[in-house]
């Protein structure tokens, strides 16, 4: 699968995670004025976070009005015949079971085909919870053929140019189209699949 990244959008490399935490503070501390001392350690942090969700994916997405974002792509394994009814019925599941942060669901049609997109938005139950109050879009892109999915995750500190990150995160799912390259049979999610 393929993904137009947007121009806006850092990819951090994560096959050396020690590279990757210093790349990632790098990049933070490029968009902070004044960074934090302490900027390479929360970095090694977060980086240890994605690679345990098992993450191949992790870019900062940084659109001139909007505070930067965390992307990250995980692959996922998909029921076979994903189609248009199976995505309602993620779409449905999801606005049931997603919690009170789910504010909305909608189908993004791709090169790949429906792909479900879910937004979270902490509210005042989770601020009474003291639960992480970042914003969120996430986004279940399927390959078909694969009994694979890409899911796409993008996380949002601050409202502070939310507009912008959905339309940015929009456009990258609408993006999905199939990959060029013909699959070996060995092939693992991280070394085929998802080519961005």
């Amino acid at each position: 699968m393929r993904l137009a990244m947007p121009s806006e959008a850092r990819q951090v490399a994560l096959d050396d995670p020690a590279r990757a935490a210093r790349e990632y503070a790098g990049i933070l501390g490029e968009l902070r004025a004044g960074a934090a001392a302490d900027l390479e350690a929360l970095a090694a942090e977060s980086v240890e976070g994605v690679l345990r969700q098992g993450a191949f994916l992790m870019a900062v997405v940084a659109p001139a009005e909007a505070d930067p974002a965390l992307l990250t792509g995980v692959a996922l394994v998909v029921p076979d015949g994903w189609d248009l009814d199976t995505a309602d019925a993620l779409r449905d599941s999801l606005e049931d079971v997603g919690g009170p942060d789910l504010r909305q669901t909608v189908l993004v049609e791709s090169g790949m085909g429906p792909a479900v997109v879910a937004q979270r938005v902490p509210g005042v139950e989770q601020a009474r919870a003291r639960e992480p109050l970042a914003l969120q879009l996430q986004a279940f892109i399927p390959e078909p053929g694969s009994g694979r999915m890409l899911l796409l995750t993008l996380s949002a500190p601050s409202r502070r140019g939310w507009a912008e990150h959905q339309a940015l995160f929009t456009g990258l799912v609408a993006s999905a189209s199939p990959s060029t390259a013909k699959p070996e049979p060995d092939e693992s999610f991280e070394q085929h699949t998802f080519r961005l």
